[in-house]
């Protein structure tokens, strides 16, 4: 189960890669790192990351190691919702139409799957919601190029 400083930290690894347009195997190369262990900390598997592996992406990223965890101090981890999915999390809704399943994210409109299996759909959706939050920041990227912004991790 992932909670909430595991994706909190993985948020942060994740924020700060996207802000070098580093893809997970070009950090995890300059942390000298098993891409796998980077996509495991984005995803929020890796519940208490260890100091070592922080310091050695905080290095990498040149960034101080103390910024990785430095959003936990601001927002610290709340249990699960009774209202609504935990924070970092979407909600997916998967449908079942005759020979296929669809899925969606209430959330995030423009991310959708429609395959033959269940778990076929699940993964699809995961690659979806990555492709769209990547296109979205690529566009904010380009559209505030040269000016004055602030990027920061938000927590909901």
């Amino acid at each position: 189960m992932v909670d909430g400083v595991g994706a909190a930290i993985g948020d942060t690894i994740r924020f700060y890669r996207g802000g070098r347009g580093w893809s997970q195997e070009r950090l995890a190369q300059e942390a000298r790192m098993a891409p796998t262990s980077i996509v495991r900390l984005e995803n929020g598997e890796v519940e208490r990351p260890r100091i070592v592996t922080l310091n050695k992406i905080a290095e990498a990223l040149e960034i101080d190691p103390r910024e990785l965890t430095s959003f936990l101090l601001r927002n610290p981890p709340r249990g699960p919702s009774v209202e609504g999915p935990k924070r970092g999390t979407f909600t997916a809704v998967y449908q079942r139409d005759g020979g296929w399943w669809t899925g969606y994210v209430e959330e995030l409109p423009g991310a959708n799957s429609q395959e033959r299996t269940l778990e076929e759909a699940r993964e699809s959706l995961r690659e979806a919601v990555s492709d769209v939050l990547e296109a979205n920041r690529e566009l904010t990227r380009t559209e505030f190029e040269g000016r004055d912004v602030v990027r920061e991790p938000l927590g909901v």
